[in-house]
Parts: structure tokens; sequence; C-alpha cells
């Protein structure tokens, strides 16, 4: 593949700030969770030229330790884990329609209002978010896609703009997934042409035996001008992970990703397609991966996702030539002739020979929360309440929360079942779990009310044009 230099050029931009600790509910986030973070609560340094302690028992140096354990190199997973599709084309207009009575009902400040603005599509329920986003007036979200949707044509933008959830492609691969969303798309307007890539994440899980805390900013070769090294102060290894070409087109991330799972994006679910190819709990899993956006991959030929699937083993090669680990050279002030480090030739040659991984098997499309969330957090209240009576035994102290929550709901002039009904609907919306009916002779008036408001509307503007 032909490298172009200016691809080298864009590094633009500041590193990742410090995030708390608490994750909270994820149910409550806009969008999905960005893909391929750096572990939460890490301190940035751009302070490359301090020494970092070696294992115990190993020797210190200033480069990273030649390899003696290469063949003890694991690869885990690789593809890719972020895919973002865009696709051209005109929104319906009886979904123009119903989409914008749904995006009204979500800005209600009833819940049992709130808990009908949701579309079912094939398999899908999907919550319709109360707010757009920038020139994308609608957004439809449930755990396989997060869908952006302009309701004008345009030559330019497009009529679809969707992220599919890592999780998904995890489970069914990068073309059942686009089928899948091709036919959520084509039922919700008319699409001209095929889906074009806007963003793609190329990665690969593996376990080493490097001490890659040991790297140093002259171990990189690349022209991309930022790099932050990072570090979690509250961990007994506290180096983390390196992102390299910040803010750019094209950048990377190196990074230890259970720390991330633990701490940040909560997808266990890897755990086990890691243990399937030889991982044992207690290994560190490095990730690398490269985010590639949309000019960047047109630079380089990629522009519908048929490109990006023919030519991920060459996209690769190209990444792992961007940028590179290698063994310095102090006699040599030619960067660019030091070898790769045999870590280096491991993951850049992971295309070169076929490579069998494990689909995730179990899956659901609606967004559940944590069992954590649910059966830890979730009886802060009832053990608050007996804790604050003085009841011990679980039994009494369930039964007299029921009656006392009874009371108190009815003073508050709800009954409590009523309340409990109402909240149910609305975390079902956000959960993509229960499909909320409407009573049909009320759905289609106001369907026909705001389709009458609409053509108004419309025919208004065509006269003042």
């Amino acid at each position: 593949m032909k490298t172009k230099d200016k691809l080298f050029d864009r590094t633009a931009g500041a590193a990742f700030p410090k995030i708390g600790a608490d994750a909270g509910d994820s149910t409550q986030r806009s969008g999905f969770r960005e893909c391929g973070e750096v572990a939460i609560g890490l301190v940035p340094t751009m302070q490359h030229g301090g020494d970092f302690a070696a294992p115990e028992g190993t020797q210190s140096c200033n480069t990273v330790p030649s390899n003696d354990n290469i063949d003890k190199f694991k690869p885990l997973r690789v593809g890719i884990d972020s895919l973002y599709l865009s696709y051209h084309g005109q929104l319906a207009e009886d979904w123009d329609i119903k989409l914008s009575v749904l995006k009204e009902t979500a800005q209600s400040d009833d819940d049992a209002e709130q808990a009908l603005a949701q579309v079912r599509i094939g398999a899908h329920i999907f919550e319709v978010r109360d707010k757009g986003m920038p020139r994308f007036p609608y957004v439809l979200v449930d755990n396989c896609f997060f869908i952006k949707l302009n309701r004008k044509q345009s030559k330019t933008l497009p009529m679809a703009h969707v992220q599919i959830s890592s999780e998904y492609l995890a489970t069914v691969g990068v073309e059942a997934a686009e089928n899948d969303l091709r036919v959520v798309i084509n039922t919700l307007g008319l699409v001209e042409g095929i889906a074009s890539v806007s963003r793609a994440d190329l990665f690969l899980d593996f376990v080493c035996f490097e001490n890659l805390a040991l790297i140093e900013q002259s171990h990189w070769v690349t022209r991309a001008n930022l790099m932050s090294k990072y570090y979690d102060c509250r961990l007994e290894e506290p180096f983390t992970g390196w992102v390299i070409g910040n803010g750019g087109n094209l950048h990377a991330r190196l990074y230890e990703k259970v720390i991330e799972i633990v701490n940040k994006s909560r997808k266990t679910y890897l755990f086990g397609l890691w243990q399937a190819k030889g991982w044992q709990a207690g290994e560190k899993v490095w990730r690398m991966e490269f985010q590639t956006e949309k000019q960047t991959l047109k630079e380089l030929g990629i522009l519908r996702l048929s490109d990006l699937l023919g030519q991920q083993a060459s996209l690769w090669h190209y990444l792992t030539h961007w940028l590179r680990l290698s063994i310095p050279n102090p006699n040599d002030s030619k960067r660019d002739r030091w070898p790769n480090h045999p870590l280096w030739d491991a993951i850049a040659g992971v295309y070169a020979q076929p490579f069998d991984q494990p689909l995730l098997q179990r899956f659901r499309p609606a967004r559940l929360p944590a069992d954590e969330r649910l059966f830890v957090h979730g009886l802060g209240g009832l053990t608050s309440f007996m804790a604050s009576r003085g009841i011990e035994d679980f039994g009494e102290g369930l039964g007299e929360y029921l009656t006392q929550a009874t009371e108190f709901h009815a003073i508050k002039g709800e009954p409590f079942h009523s309340y409990v009904g109402r909240k149910v609907k609305a975390k079902a919306r956000k959960y993509n779990t229960i499909h909320h009916q409407k009573n049909m002779i009320v759905a289609a008036r106001e369907l026909k009310d705001a389709a009458d408001a609409y053509r108004r509307e419309k025919d208004g503007d065509d006269g003042d044009a």
C-alpha cells in the first residue's frame, strides 16, 4: 500500500482527560461508551526521560529488553473493534413525522409518556432520544446500534450515521452486523448506494512477557508529533499505556485492557473470548489499536465497507509502518534505519497467517445494567431502611419496607404499584427490553394531527419561497 507522508502530520489535540473512578449507570450516558479509551483515572506525562523500575530480578536498561520469550507472545483477538458507517438517501416522510412526535414524547416530564418514546424495527426495540445531535435531529439507540438520522436530503450529509457496538461485532462479525443494520436503515428511508466507512479502529489484544513500562518516547519511530504516556497511580504497577498522534485523523493507542475493563468500560465479555485463546486470569492483556478516521481512509482508497474488509490486512501493514517500536541505535542518527523490536515484528505480523478466534455466544440487543448494579447497589435502599429501623431479619425488613413504602406513596398522592409500574416502563425504554404499546386509536389520531401540521408547515415554506 502506498505511503502518503501527509498522513503522519495530523497530530493536533490534547491528551485524554482524567476521569473519576465511579463509572455510574451506563444507561444514563449519551450514546455508546467511547471505544478504545485508555484506562480510567490516568495521569498523563510528557516527560519521557525518567527512569522506570524493571521487574524484580531484571536488570534495568534504557531500552525495552530484547525478547527472549517472543515465542510466548500470545495473540488473543484481532480485527475491527469500532466501526462507523454512513448511508446516503432520504428519510421517509412518515418516519420523519413519527420520530418528531416520539422525540417530543421523550421530552415529557411524565415518565409514563417518556416510556412511549421507542420504536420496534425487526428484532430491535430502539430508544428514541429526547435530543438530537449536530445536523442529526433524531437519535435511535439499542445495544447493537447508535443511529443518528438526518431528515433532509443532502449530497454531503448522510441520511444516517451509525456506530456499531463492539459487543455486537464480537458476536456476529462485521458483515452480519452490517446486513442487520442495512435492514434497519432501509426501513427508515430510501437508501442510495452502499455503506461508506466513516471510522474504523483496527486492534490486536495480546499477552507478552515484556516489561512495556520501559518503553520510552525515543523507542517509537513515527512522524506523529504528539504522544502521551499514561499512569494510574492507584496501581502497584502504574504504567497503563501510550497514545500516539493525539487528536489526528490517524492515531494509535497501546494500553492495558484489563484495567480499562475493570475501571471503565465493563466489557467483561472479553474475558471468556480471551480464555478460549489461552489467556489466564491475572495475565496482563495489552491492546494495540489504531483509530483511522474518514480522511485517512479516503486517502488510502478505503471508501466502502467492502474496501475495508478486502484490504484489512494491508491496512494493518500500513499502520504498523506508520508507527514502529524500535531498538534504538545511538550510533545511527537515521531513526528510520533502527530495527524493529521483536515484539513489534510479532504485532505487525498477526495477519501473516490465518487466525481463528471465537465469537461471543450470548448477546442481547437490550442494554442491560450489570448484575453488580442490580444485586449490590440495588439493595442499598433496602439495607439502609432496615438499619434505620433496627431490623436485621431480611424477611421482616422486606415486608416492613413494602408496607411503609405503600403508605408513603399514598400520602404523596400516587398508589405504590402505580409508581413502580411507571418507573419500570421508563427504565425498560432505556434498557430496550419492553415495547410499550399505546392505545392505537389515540396513536393514530396523534400521528394524523402531526402529519397535518407537518404538511401545513411544508406548504407554507414552499409558498414563501
